[in-house]
Parts: structure tokens; C-alpha cells; sequence
């Protein structure tokens, strides 16, 4: 599996405060079909990998990239910020400049922001949930979403039976509910294993009609009304069917 999926753990966008780079970004390194890579000397990337994903991820999701994505690697925390500015975290995606940061040298997350971005933009909730329904393998074959080591639905029921999953959604849905949630990685599971279930039952089509009518601040009443309008199933609907599959074996 790729790396991030199984390690990404800090919610991706960067550190709530930035500062200003103490040091030039990153030379280009090295290029393949779809990126251009950024990393110092003595580091690397799956370049392989990366372009196998791409193929997939892309055909998945229905867009066609119109430029070079800028795949920026870094060895640690402390290497992205002196880059960056963005110290706390593992990566963070730039979806207007066609970049990505990351400290891993396969991306099934971040770059999942540059790819959905060409479609719409919800609330933070579905839009991590999309990045981890998409954190896949697909040159091993393996189309599980997992994050932080685990598939994203087998985590939400075992969150479901010890009674720390987020229910109902309406308490997680917008932007600033869902940033709210101090297990991070809960959230990401949880809205993952959401919108993964979104894809398999309703189809890709609905999702990026939900993306492309939506914006990150939408408050709980329009993301219903637009959820509705895209899906032809009220939200309601649709989270009870998620919950009975979570239930179920």
C-alpha cells in the first residue's frame, strides 16, 4: 500500500500558523509523465508508484490534470517548514499552484486535493473524506480505503461499538464541526468511510455533482439541500444506510 495510507495520522493544510520560509523551495529532482519532483539530495520518490495511481486515480474520479503536478518531498516536519512555513504536519496540498507537500514518497491523499479541486470544493468534511476514500493501492490490487494503518469502515465500526464514532453526521458535516473533532483521526476515518460508502452505493457521478454545487462553508441546512439535490436521496436516507452498513458483518 502506499505510504501515506498507512501513516498519515495530522490533518492535512499545513499548520494553523504559518510563518514565513526561512529557506528556498526545493529543486526539481527528478520528472515523470504527471509531476515534476522536489527533493533535496540524497532523498526520493516512487515515481512508478505515483504514476500508476495517477492513472487510476484520475479515470476514478473523471478529470484530466491540464498540467505537471508539482510533487514537493520532504524528510521531515522541520525540512517541510523551513520550505514552507507549515511545520505541523505530515502534508498539505496547494490545489491552485498544482502542489502537493509531503513527507512520504507515495501520495494517495494530498494529491487526491489537486484532482477533486477540478470539480468543487465542499466542506472540509467530505472533501478529507474523498482524499481518504481514495487512499488506495491500486498497483497491488488492493481498493480498500485505509488511513493510519486501518480500512476505513472496519474502524468506524469498532468506533460505532465502543460509542465514539460522531453521530448523527449533522455534528460533523461543516467545516468548522468537523476541525472541531480533537481525534483527528477519527474524523478522517469517519468521513472517509462516509464518503466511500457514498461512492459505492450512489456512483461517482452524484459525488462530483455534490462537489461541484457545494462550498467549504456551507452550513448544515444547505449541505442538506444540496446533498438532496445531487444525490436524489435526502441526507438522512443516505446516513441510515451508512449506518446499517456499519452494523452489519
Amino acid at each position: 500500500m502506499g505510504t501515506v495510507a498507512l501513516t498519515t495520522a495530522i490533518a492535512c493544510g499545513g499548520s494553523g500558523n504559518p510563518v514565513a520560509p526561512s529557506q528556498s523551495p526545493l529543486p526539481v529532482a527528478s520528472e515523470s509523465a504527471n509531476f515534476r519532483y522536489h527533493y533535496a539530495a540524497g532523498d526520493a520518490v516512487d515515481a512508478t508508484w505515483q504514476e500508476a495511481y495517477h492513472l487510476w486515480a484520475t479515470a476514478t474520479l473523471g478529470v484530466q490534470v491540464p498540467q505537471k503536478i508539482e510533487y514537493n518531498k520532504y524528510r521531515s516536519r522541520q525540512e517541510m517548514g523551513d520550505h514552507t512555513g507549515n511545520y505541523n504536519t505530515n502534508g498539505f496540498a496547494d490545489p491552485a499552484r498544482f502542489e502537493i507537500h509531503t513527507l512520504f514518497s507515495t501520495d494517495n491523499h494530498e494529491i487526491v486535493h489537486i484532482y477533486t479541486s477540478l470539480f468543487g470544493r465542499p466542506s472540509d468534511f467530505f472533501n478529507e473524506g474523498i482524499a481518504v476514500a481514495m487512499q488506495t493501492d491500486p498497483p497491488a490490487g488492493n481498493f480498500d480505503a485505509f488511513f493510519n494503518g486501518q480500512q476505513v469502515h472496519q474502524a468506524c465500526r469498532l468506533y460505532l461499538q465502543f460509542g465514539t464514532l460522531v453521530v448523527p453526521l449533522d455534528r460533523a458535516i461543516q467545516t468548522d464541526t468537523f476541525r472541531a473533532i480533537t481525534d483527528q483521526v477519527l474524523s478522517y476515518r469517519e468521513a472517509g468511510s462516509f464518503v466511500r460508502f457514498l461512492i459505492d452505493r450512489y456512483g461517482m457521478t452524484e459525488v462530483r455533482e455534490f462537489f461541484r454545487i457545494s462550498s467549504r462553508g456551507d452550513d448544515t441546512g444547505t449541505i442538506r439541500q444540496r446533498f438532496n439535490s445531487a444525490f436524489g436521496v435526502s441526507f438522512d436516507a443516505a446516513e441510515s444506510a451508512w449506518m446499517t452498513m456499519l452494523k452489519s458483518p
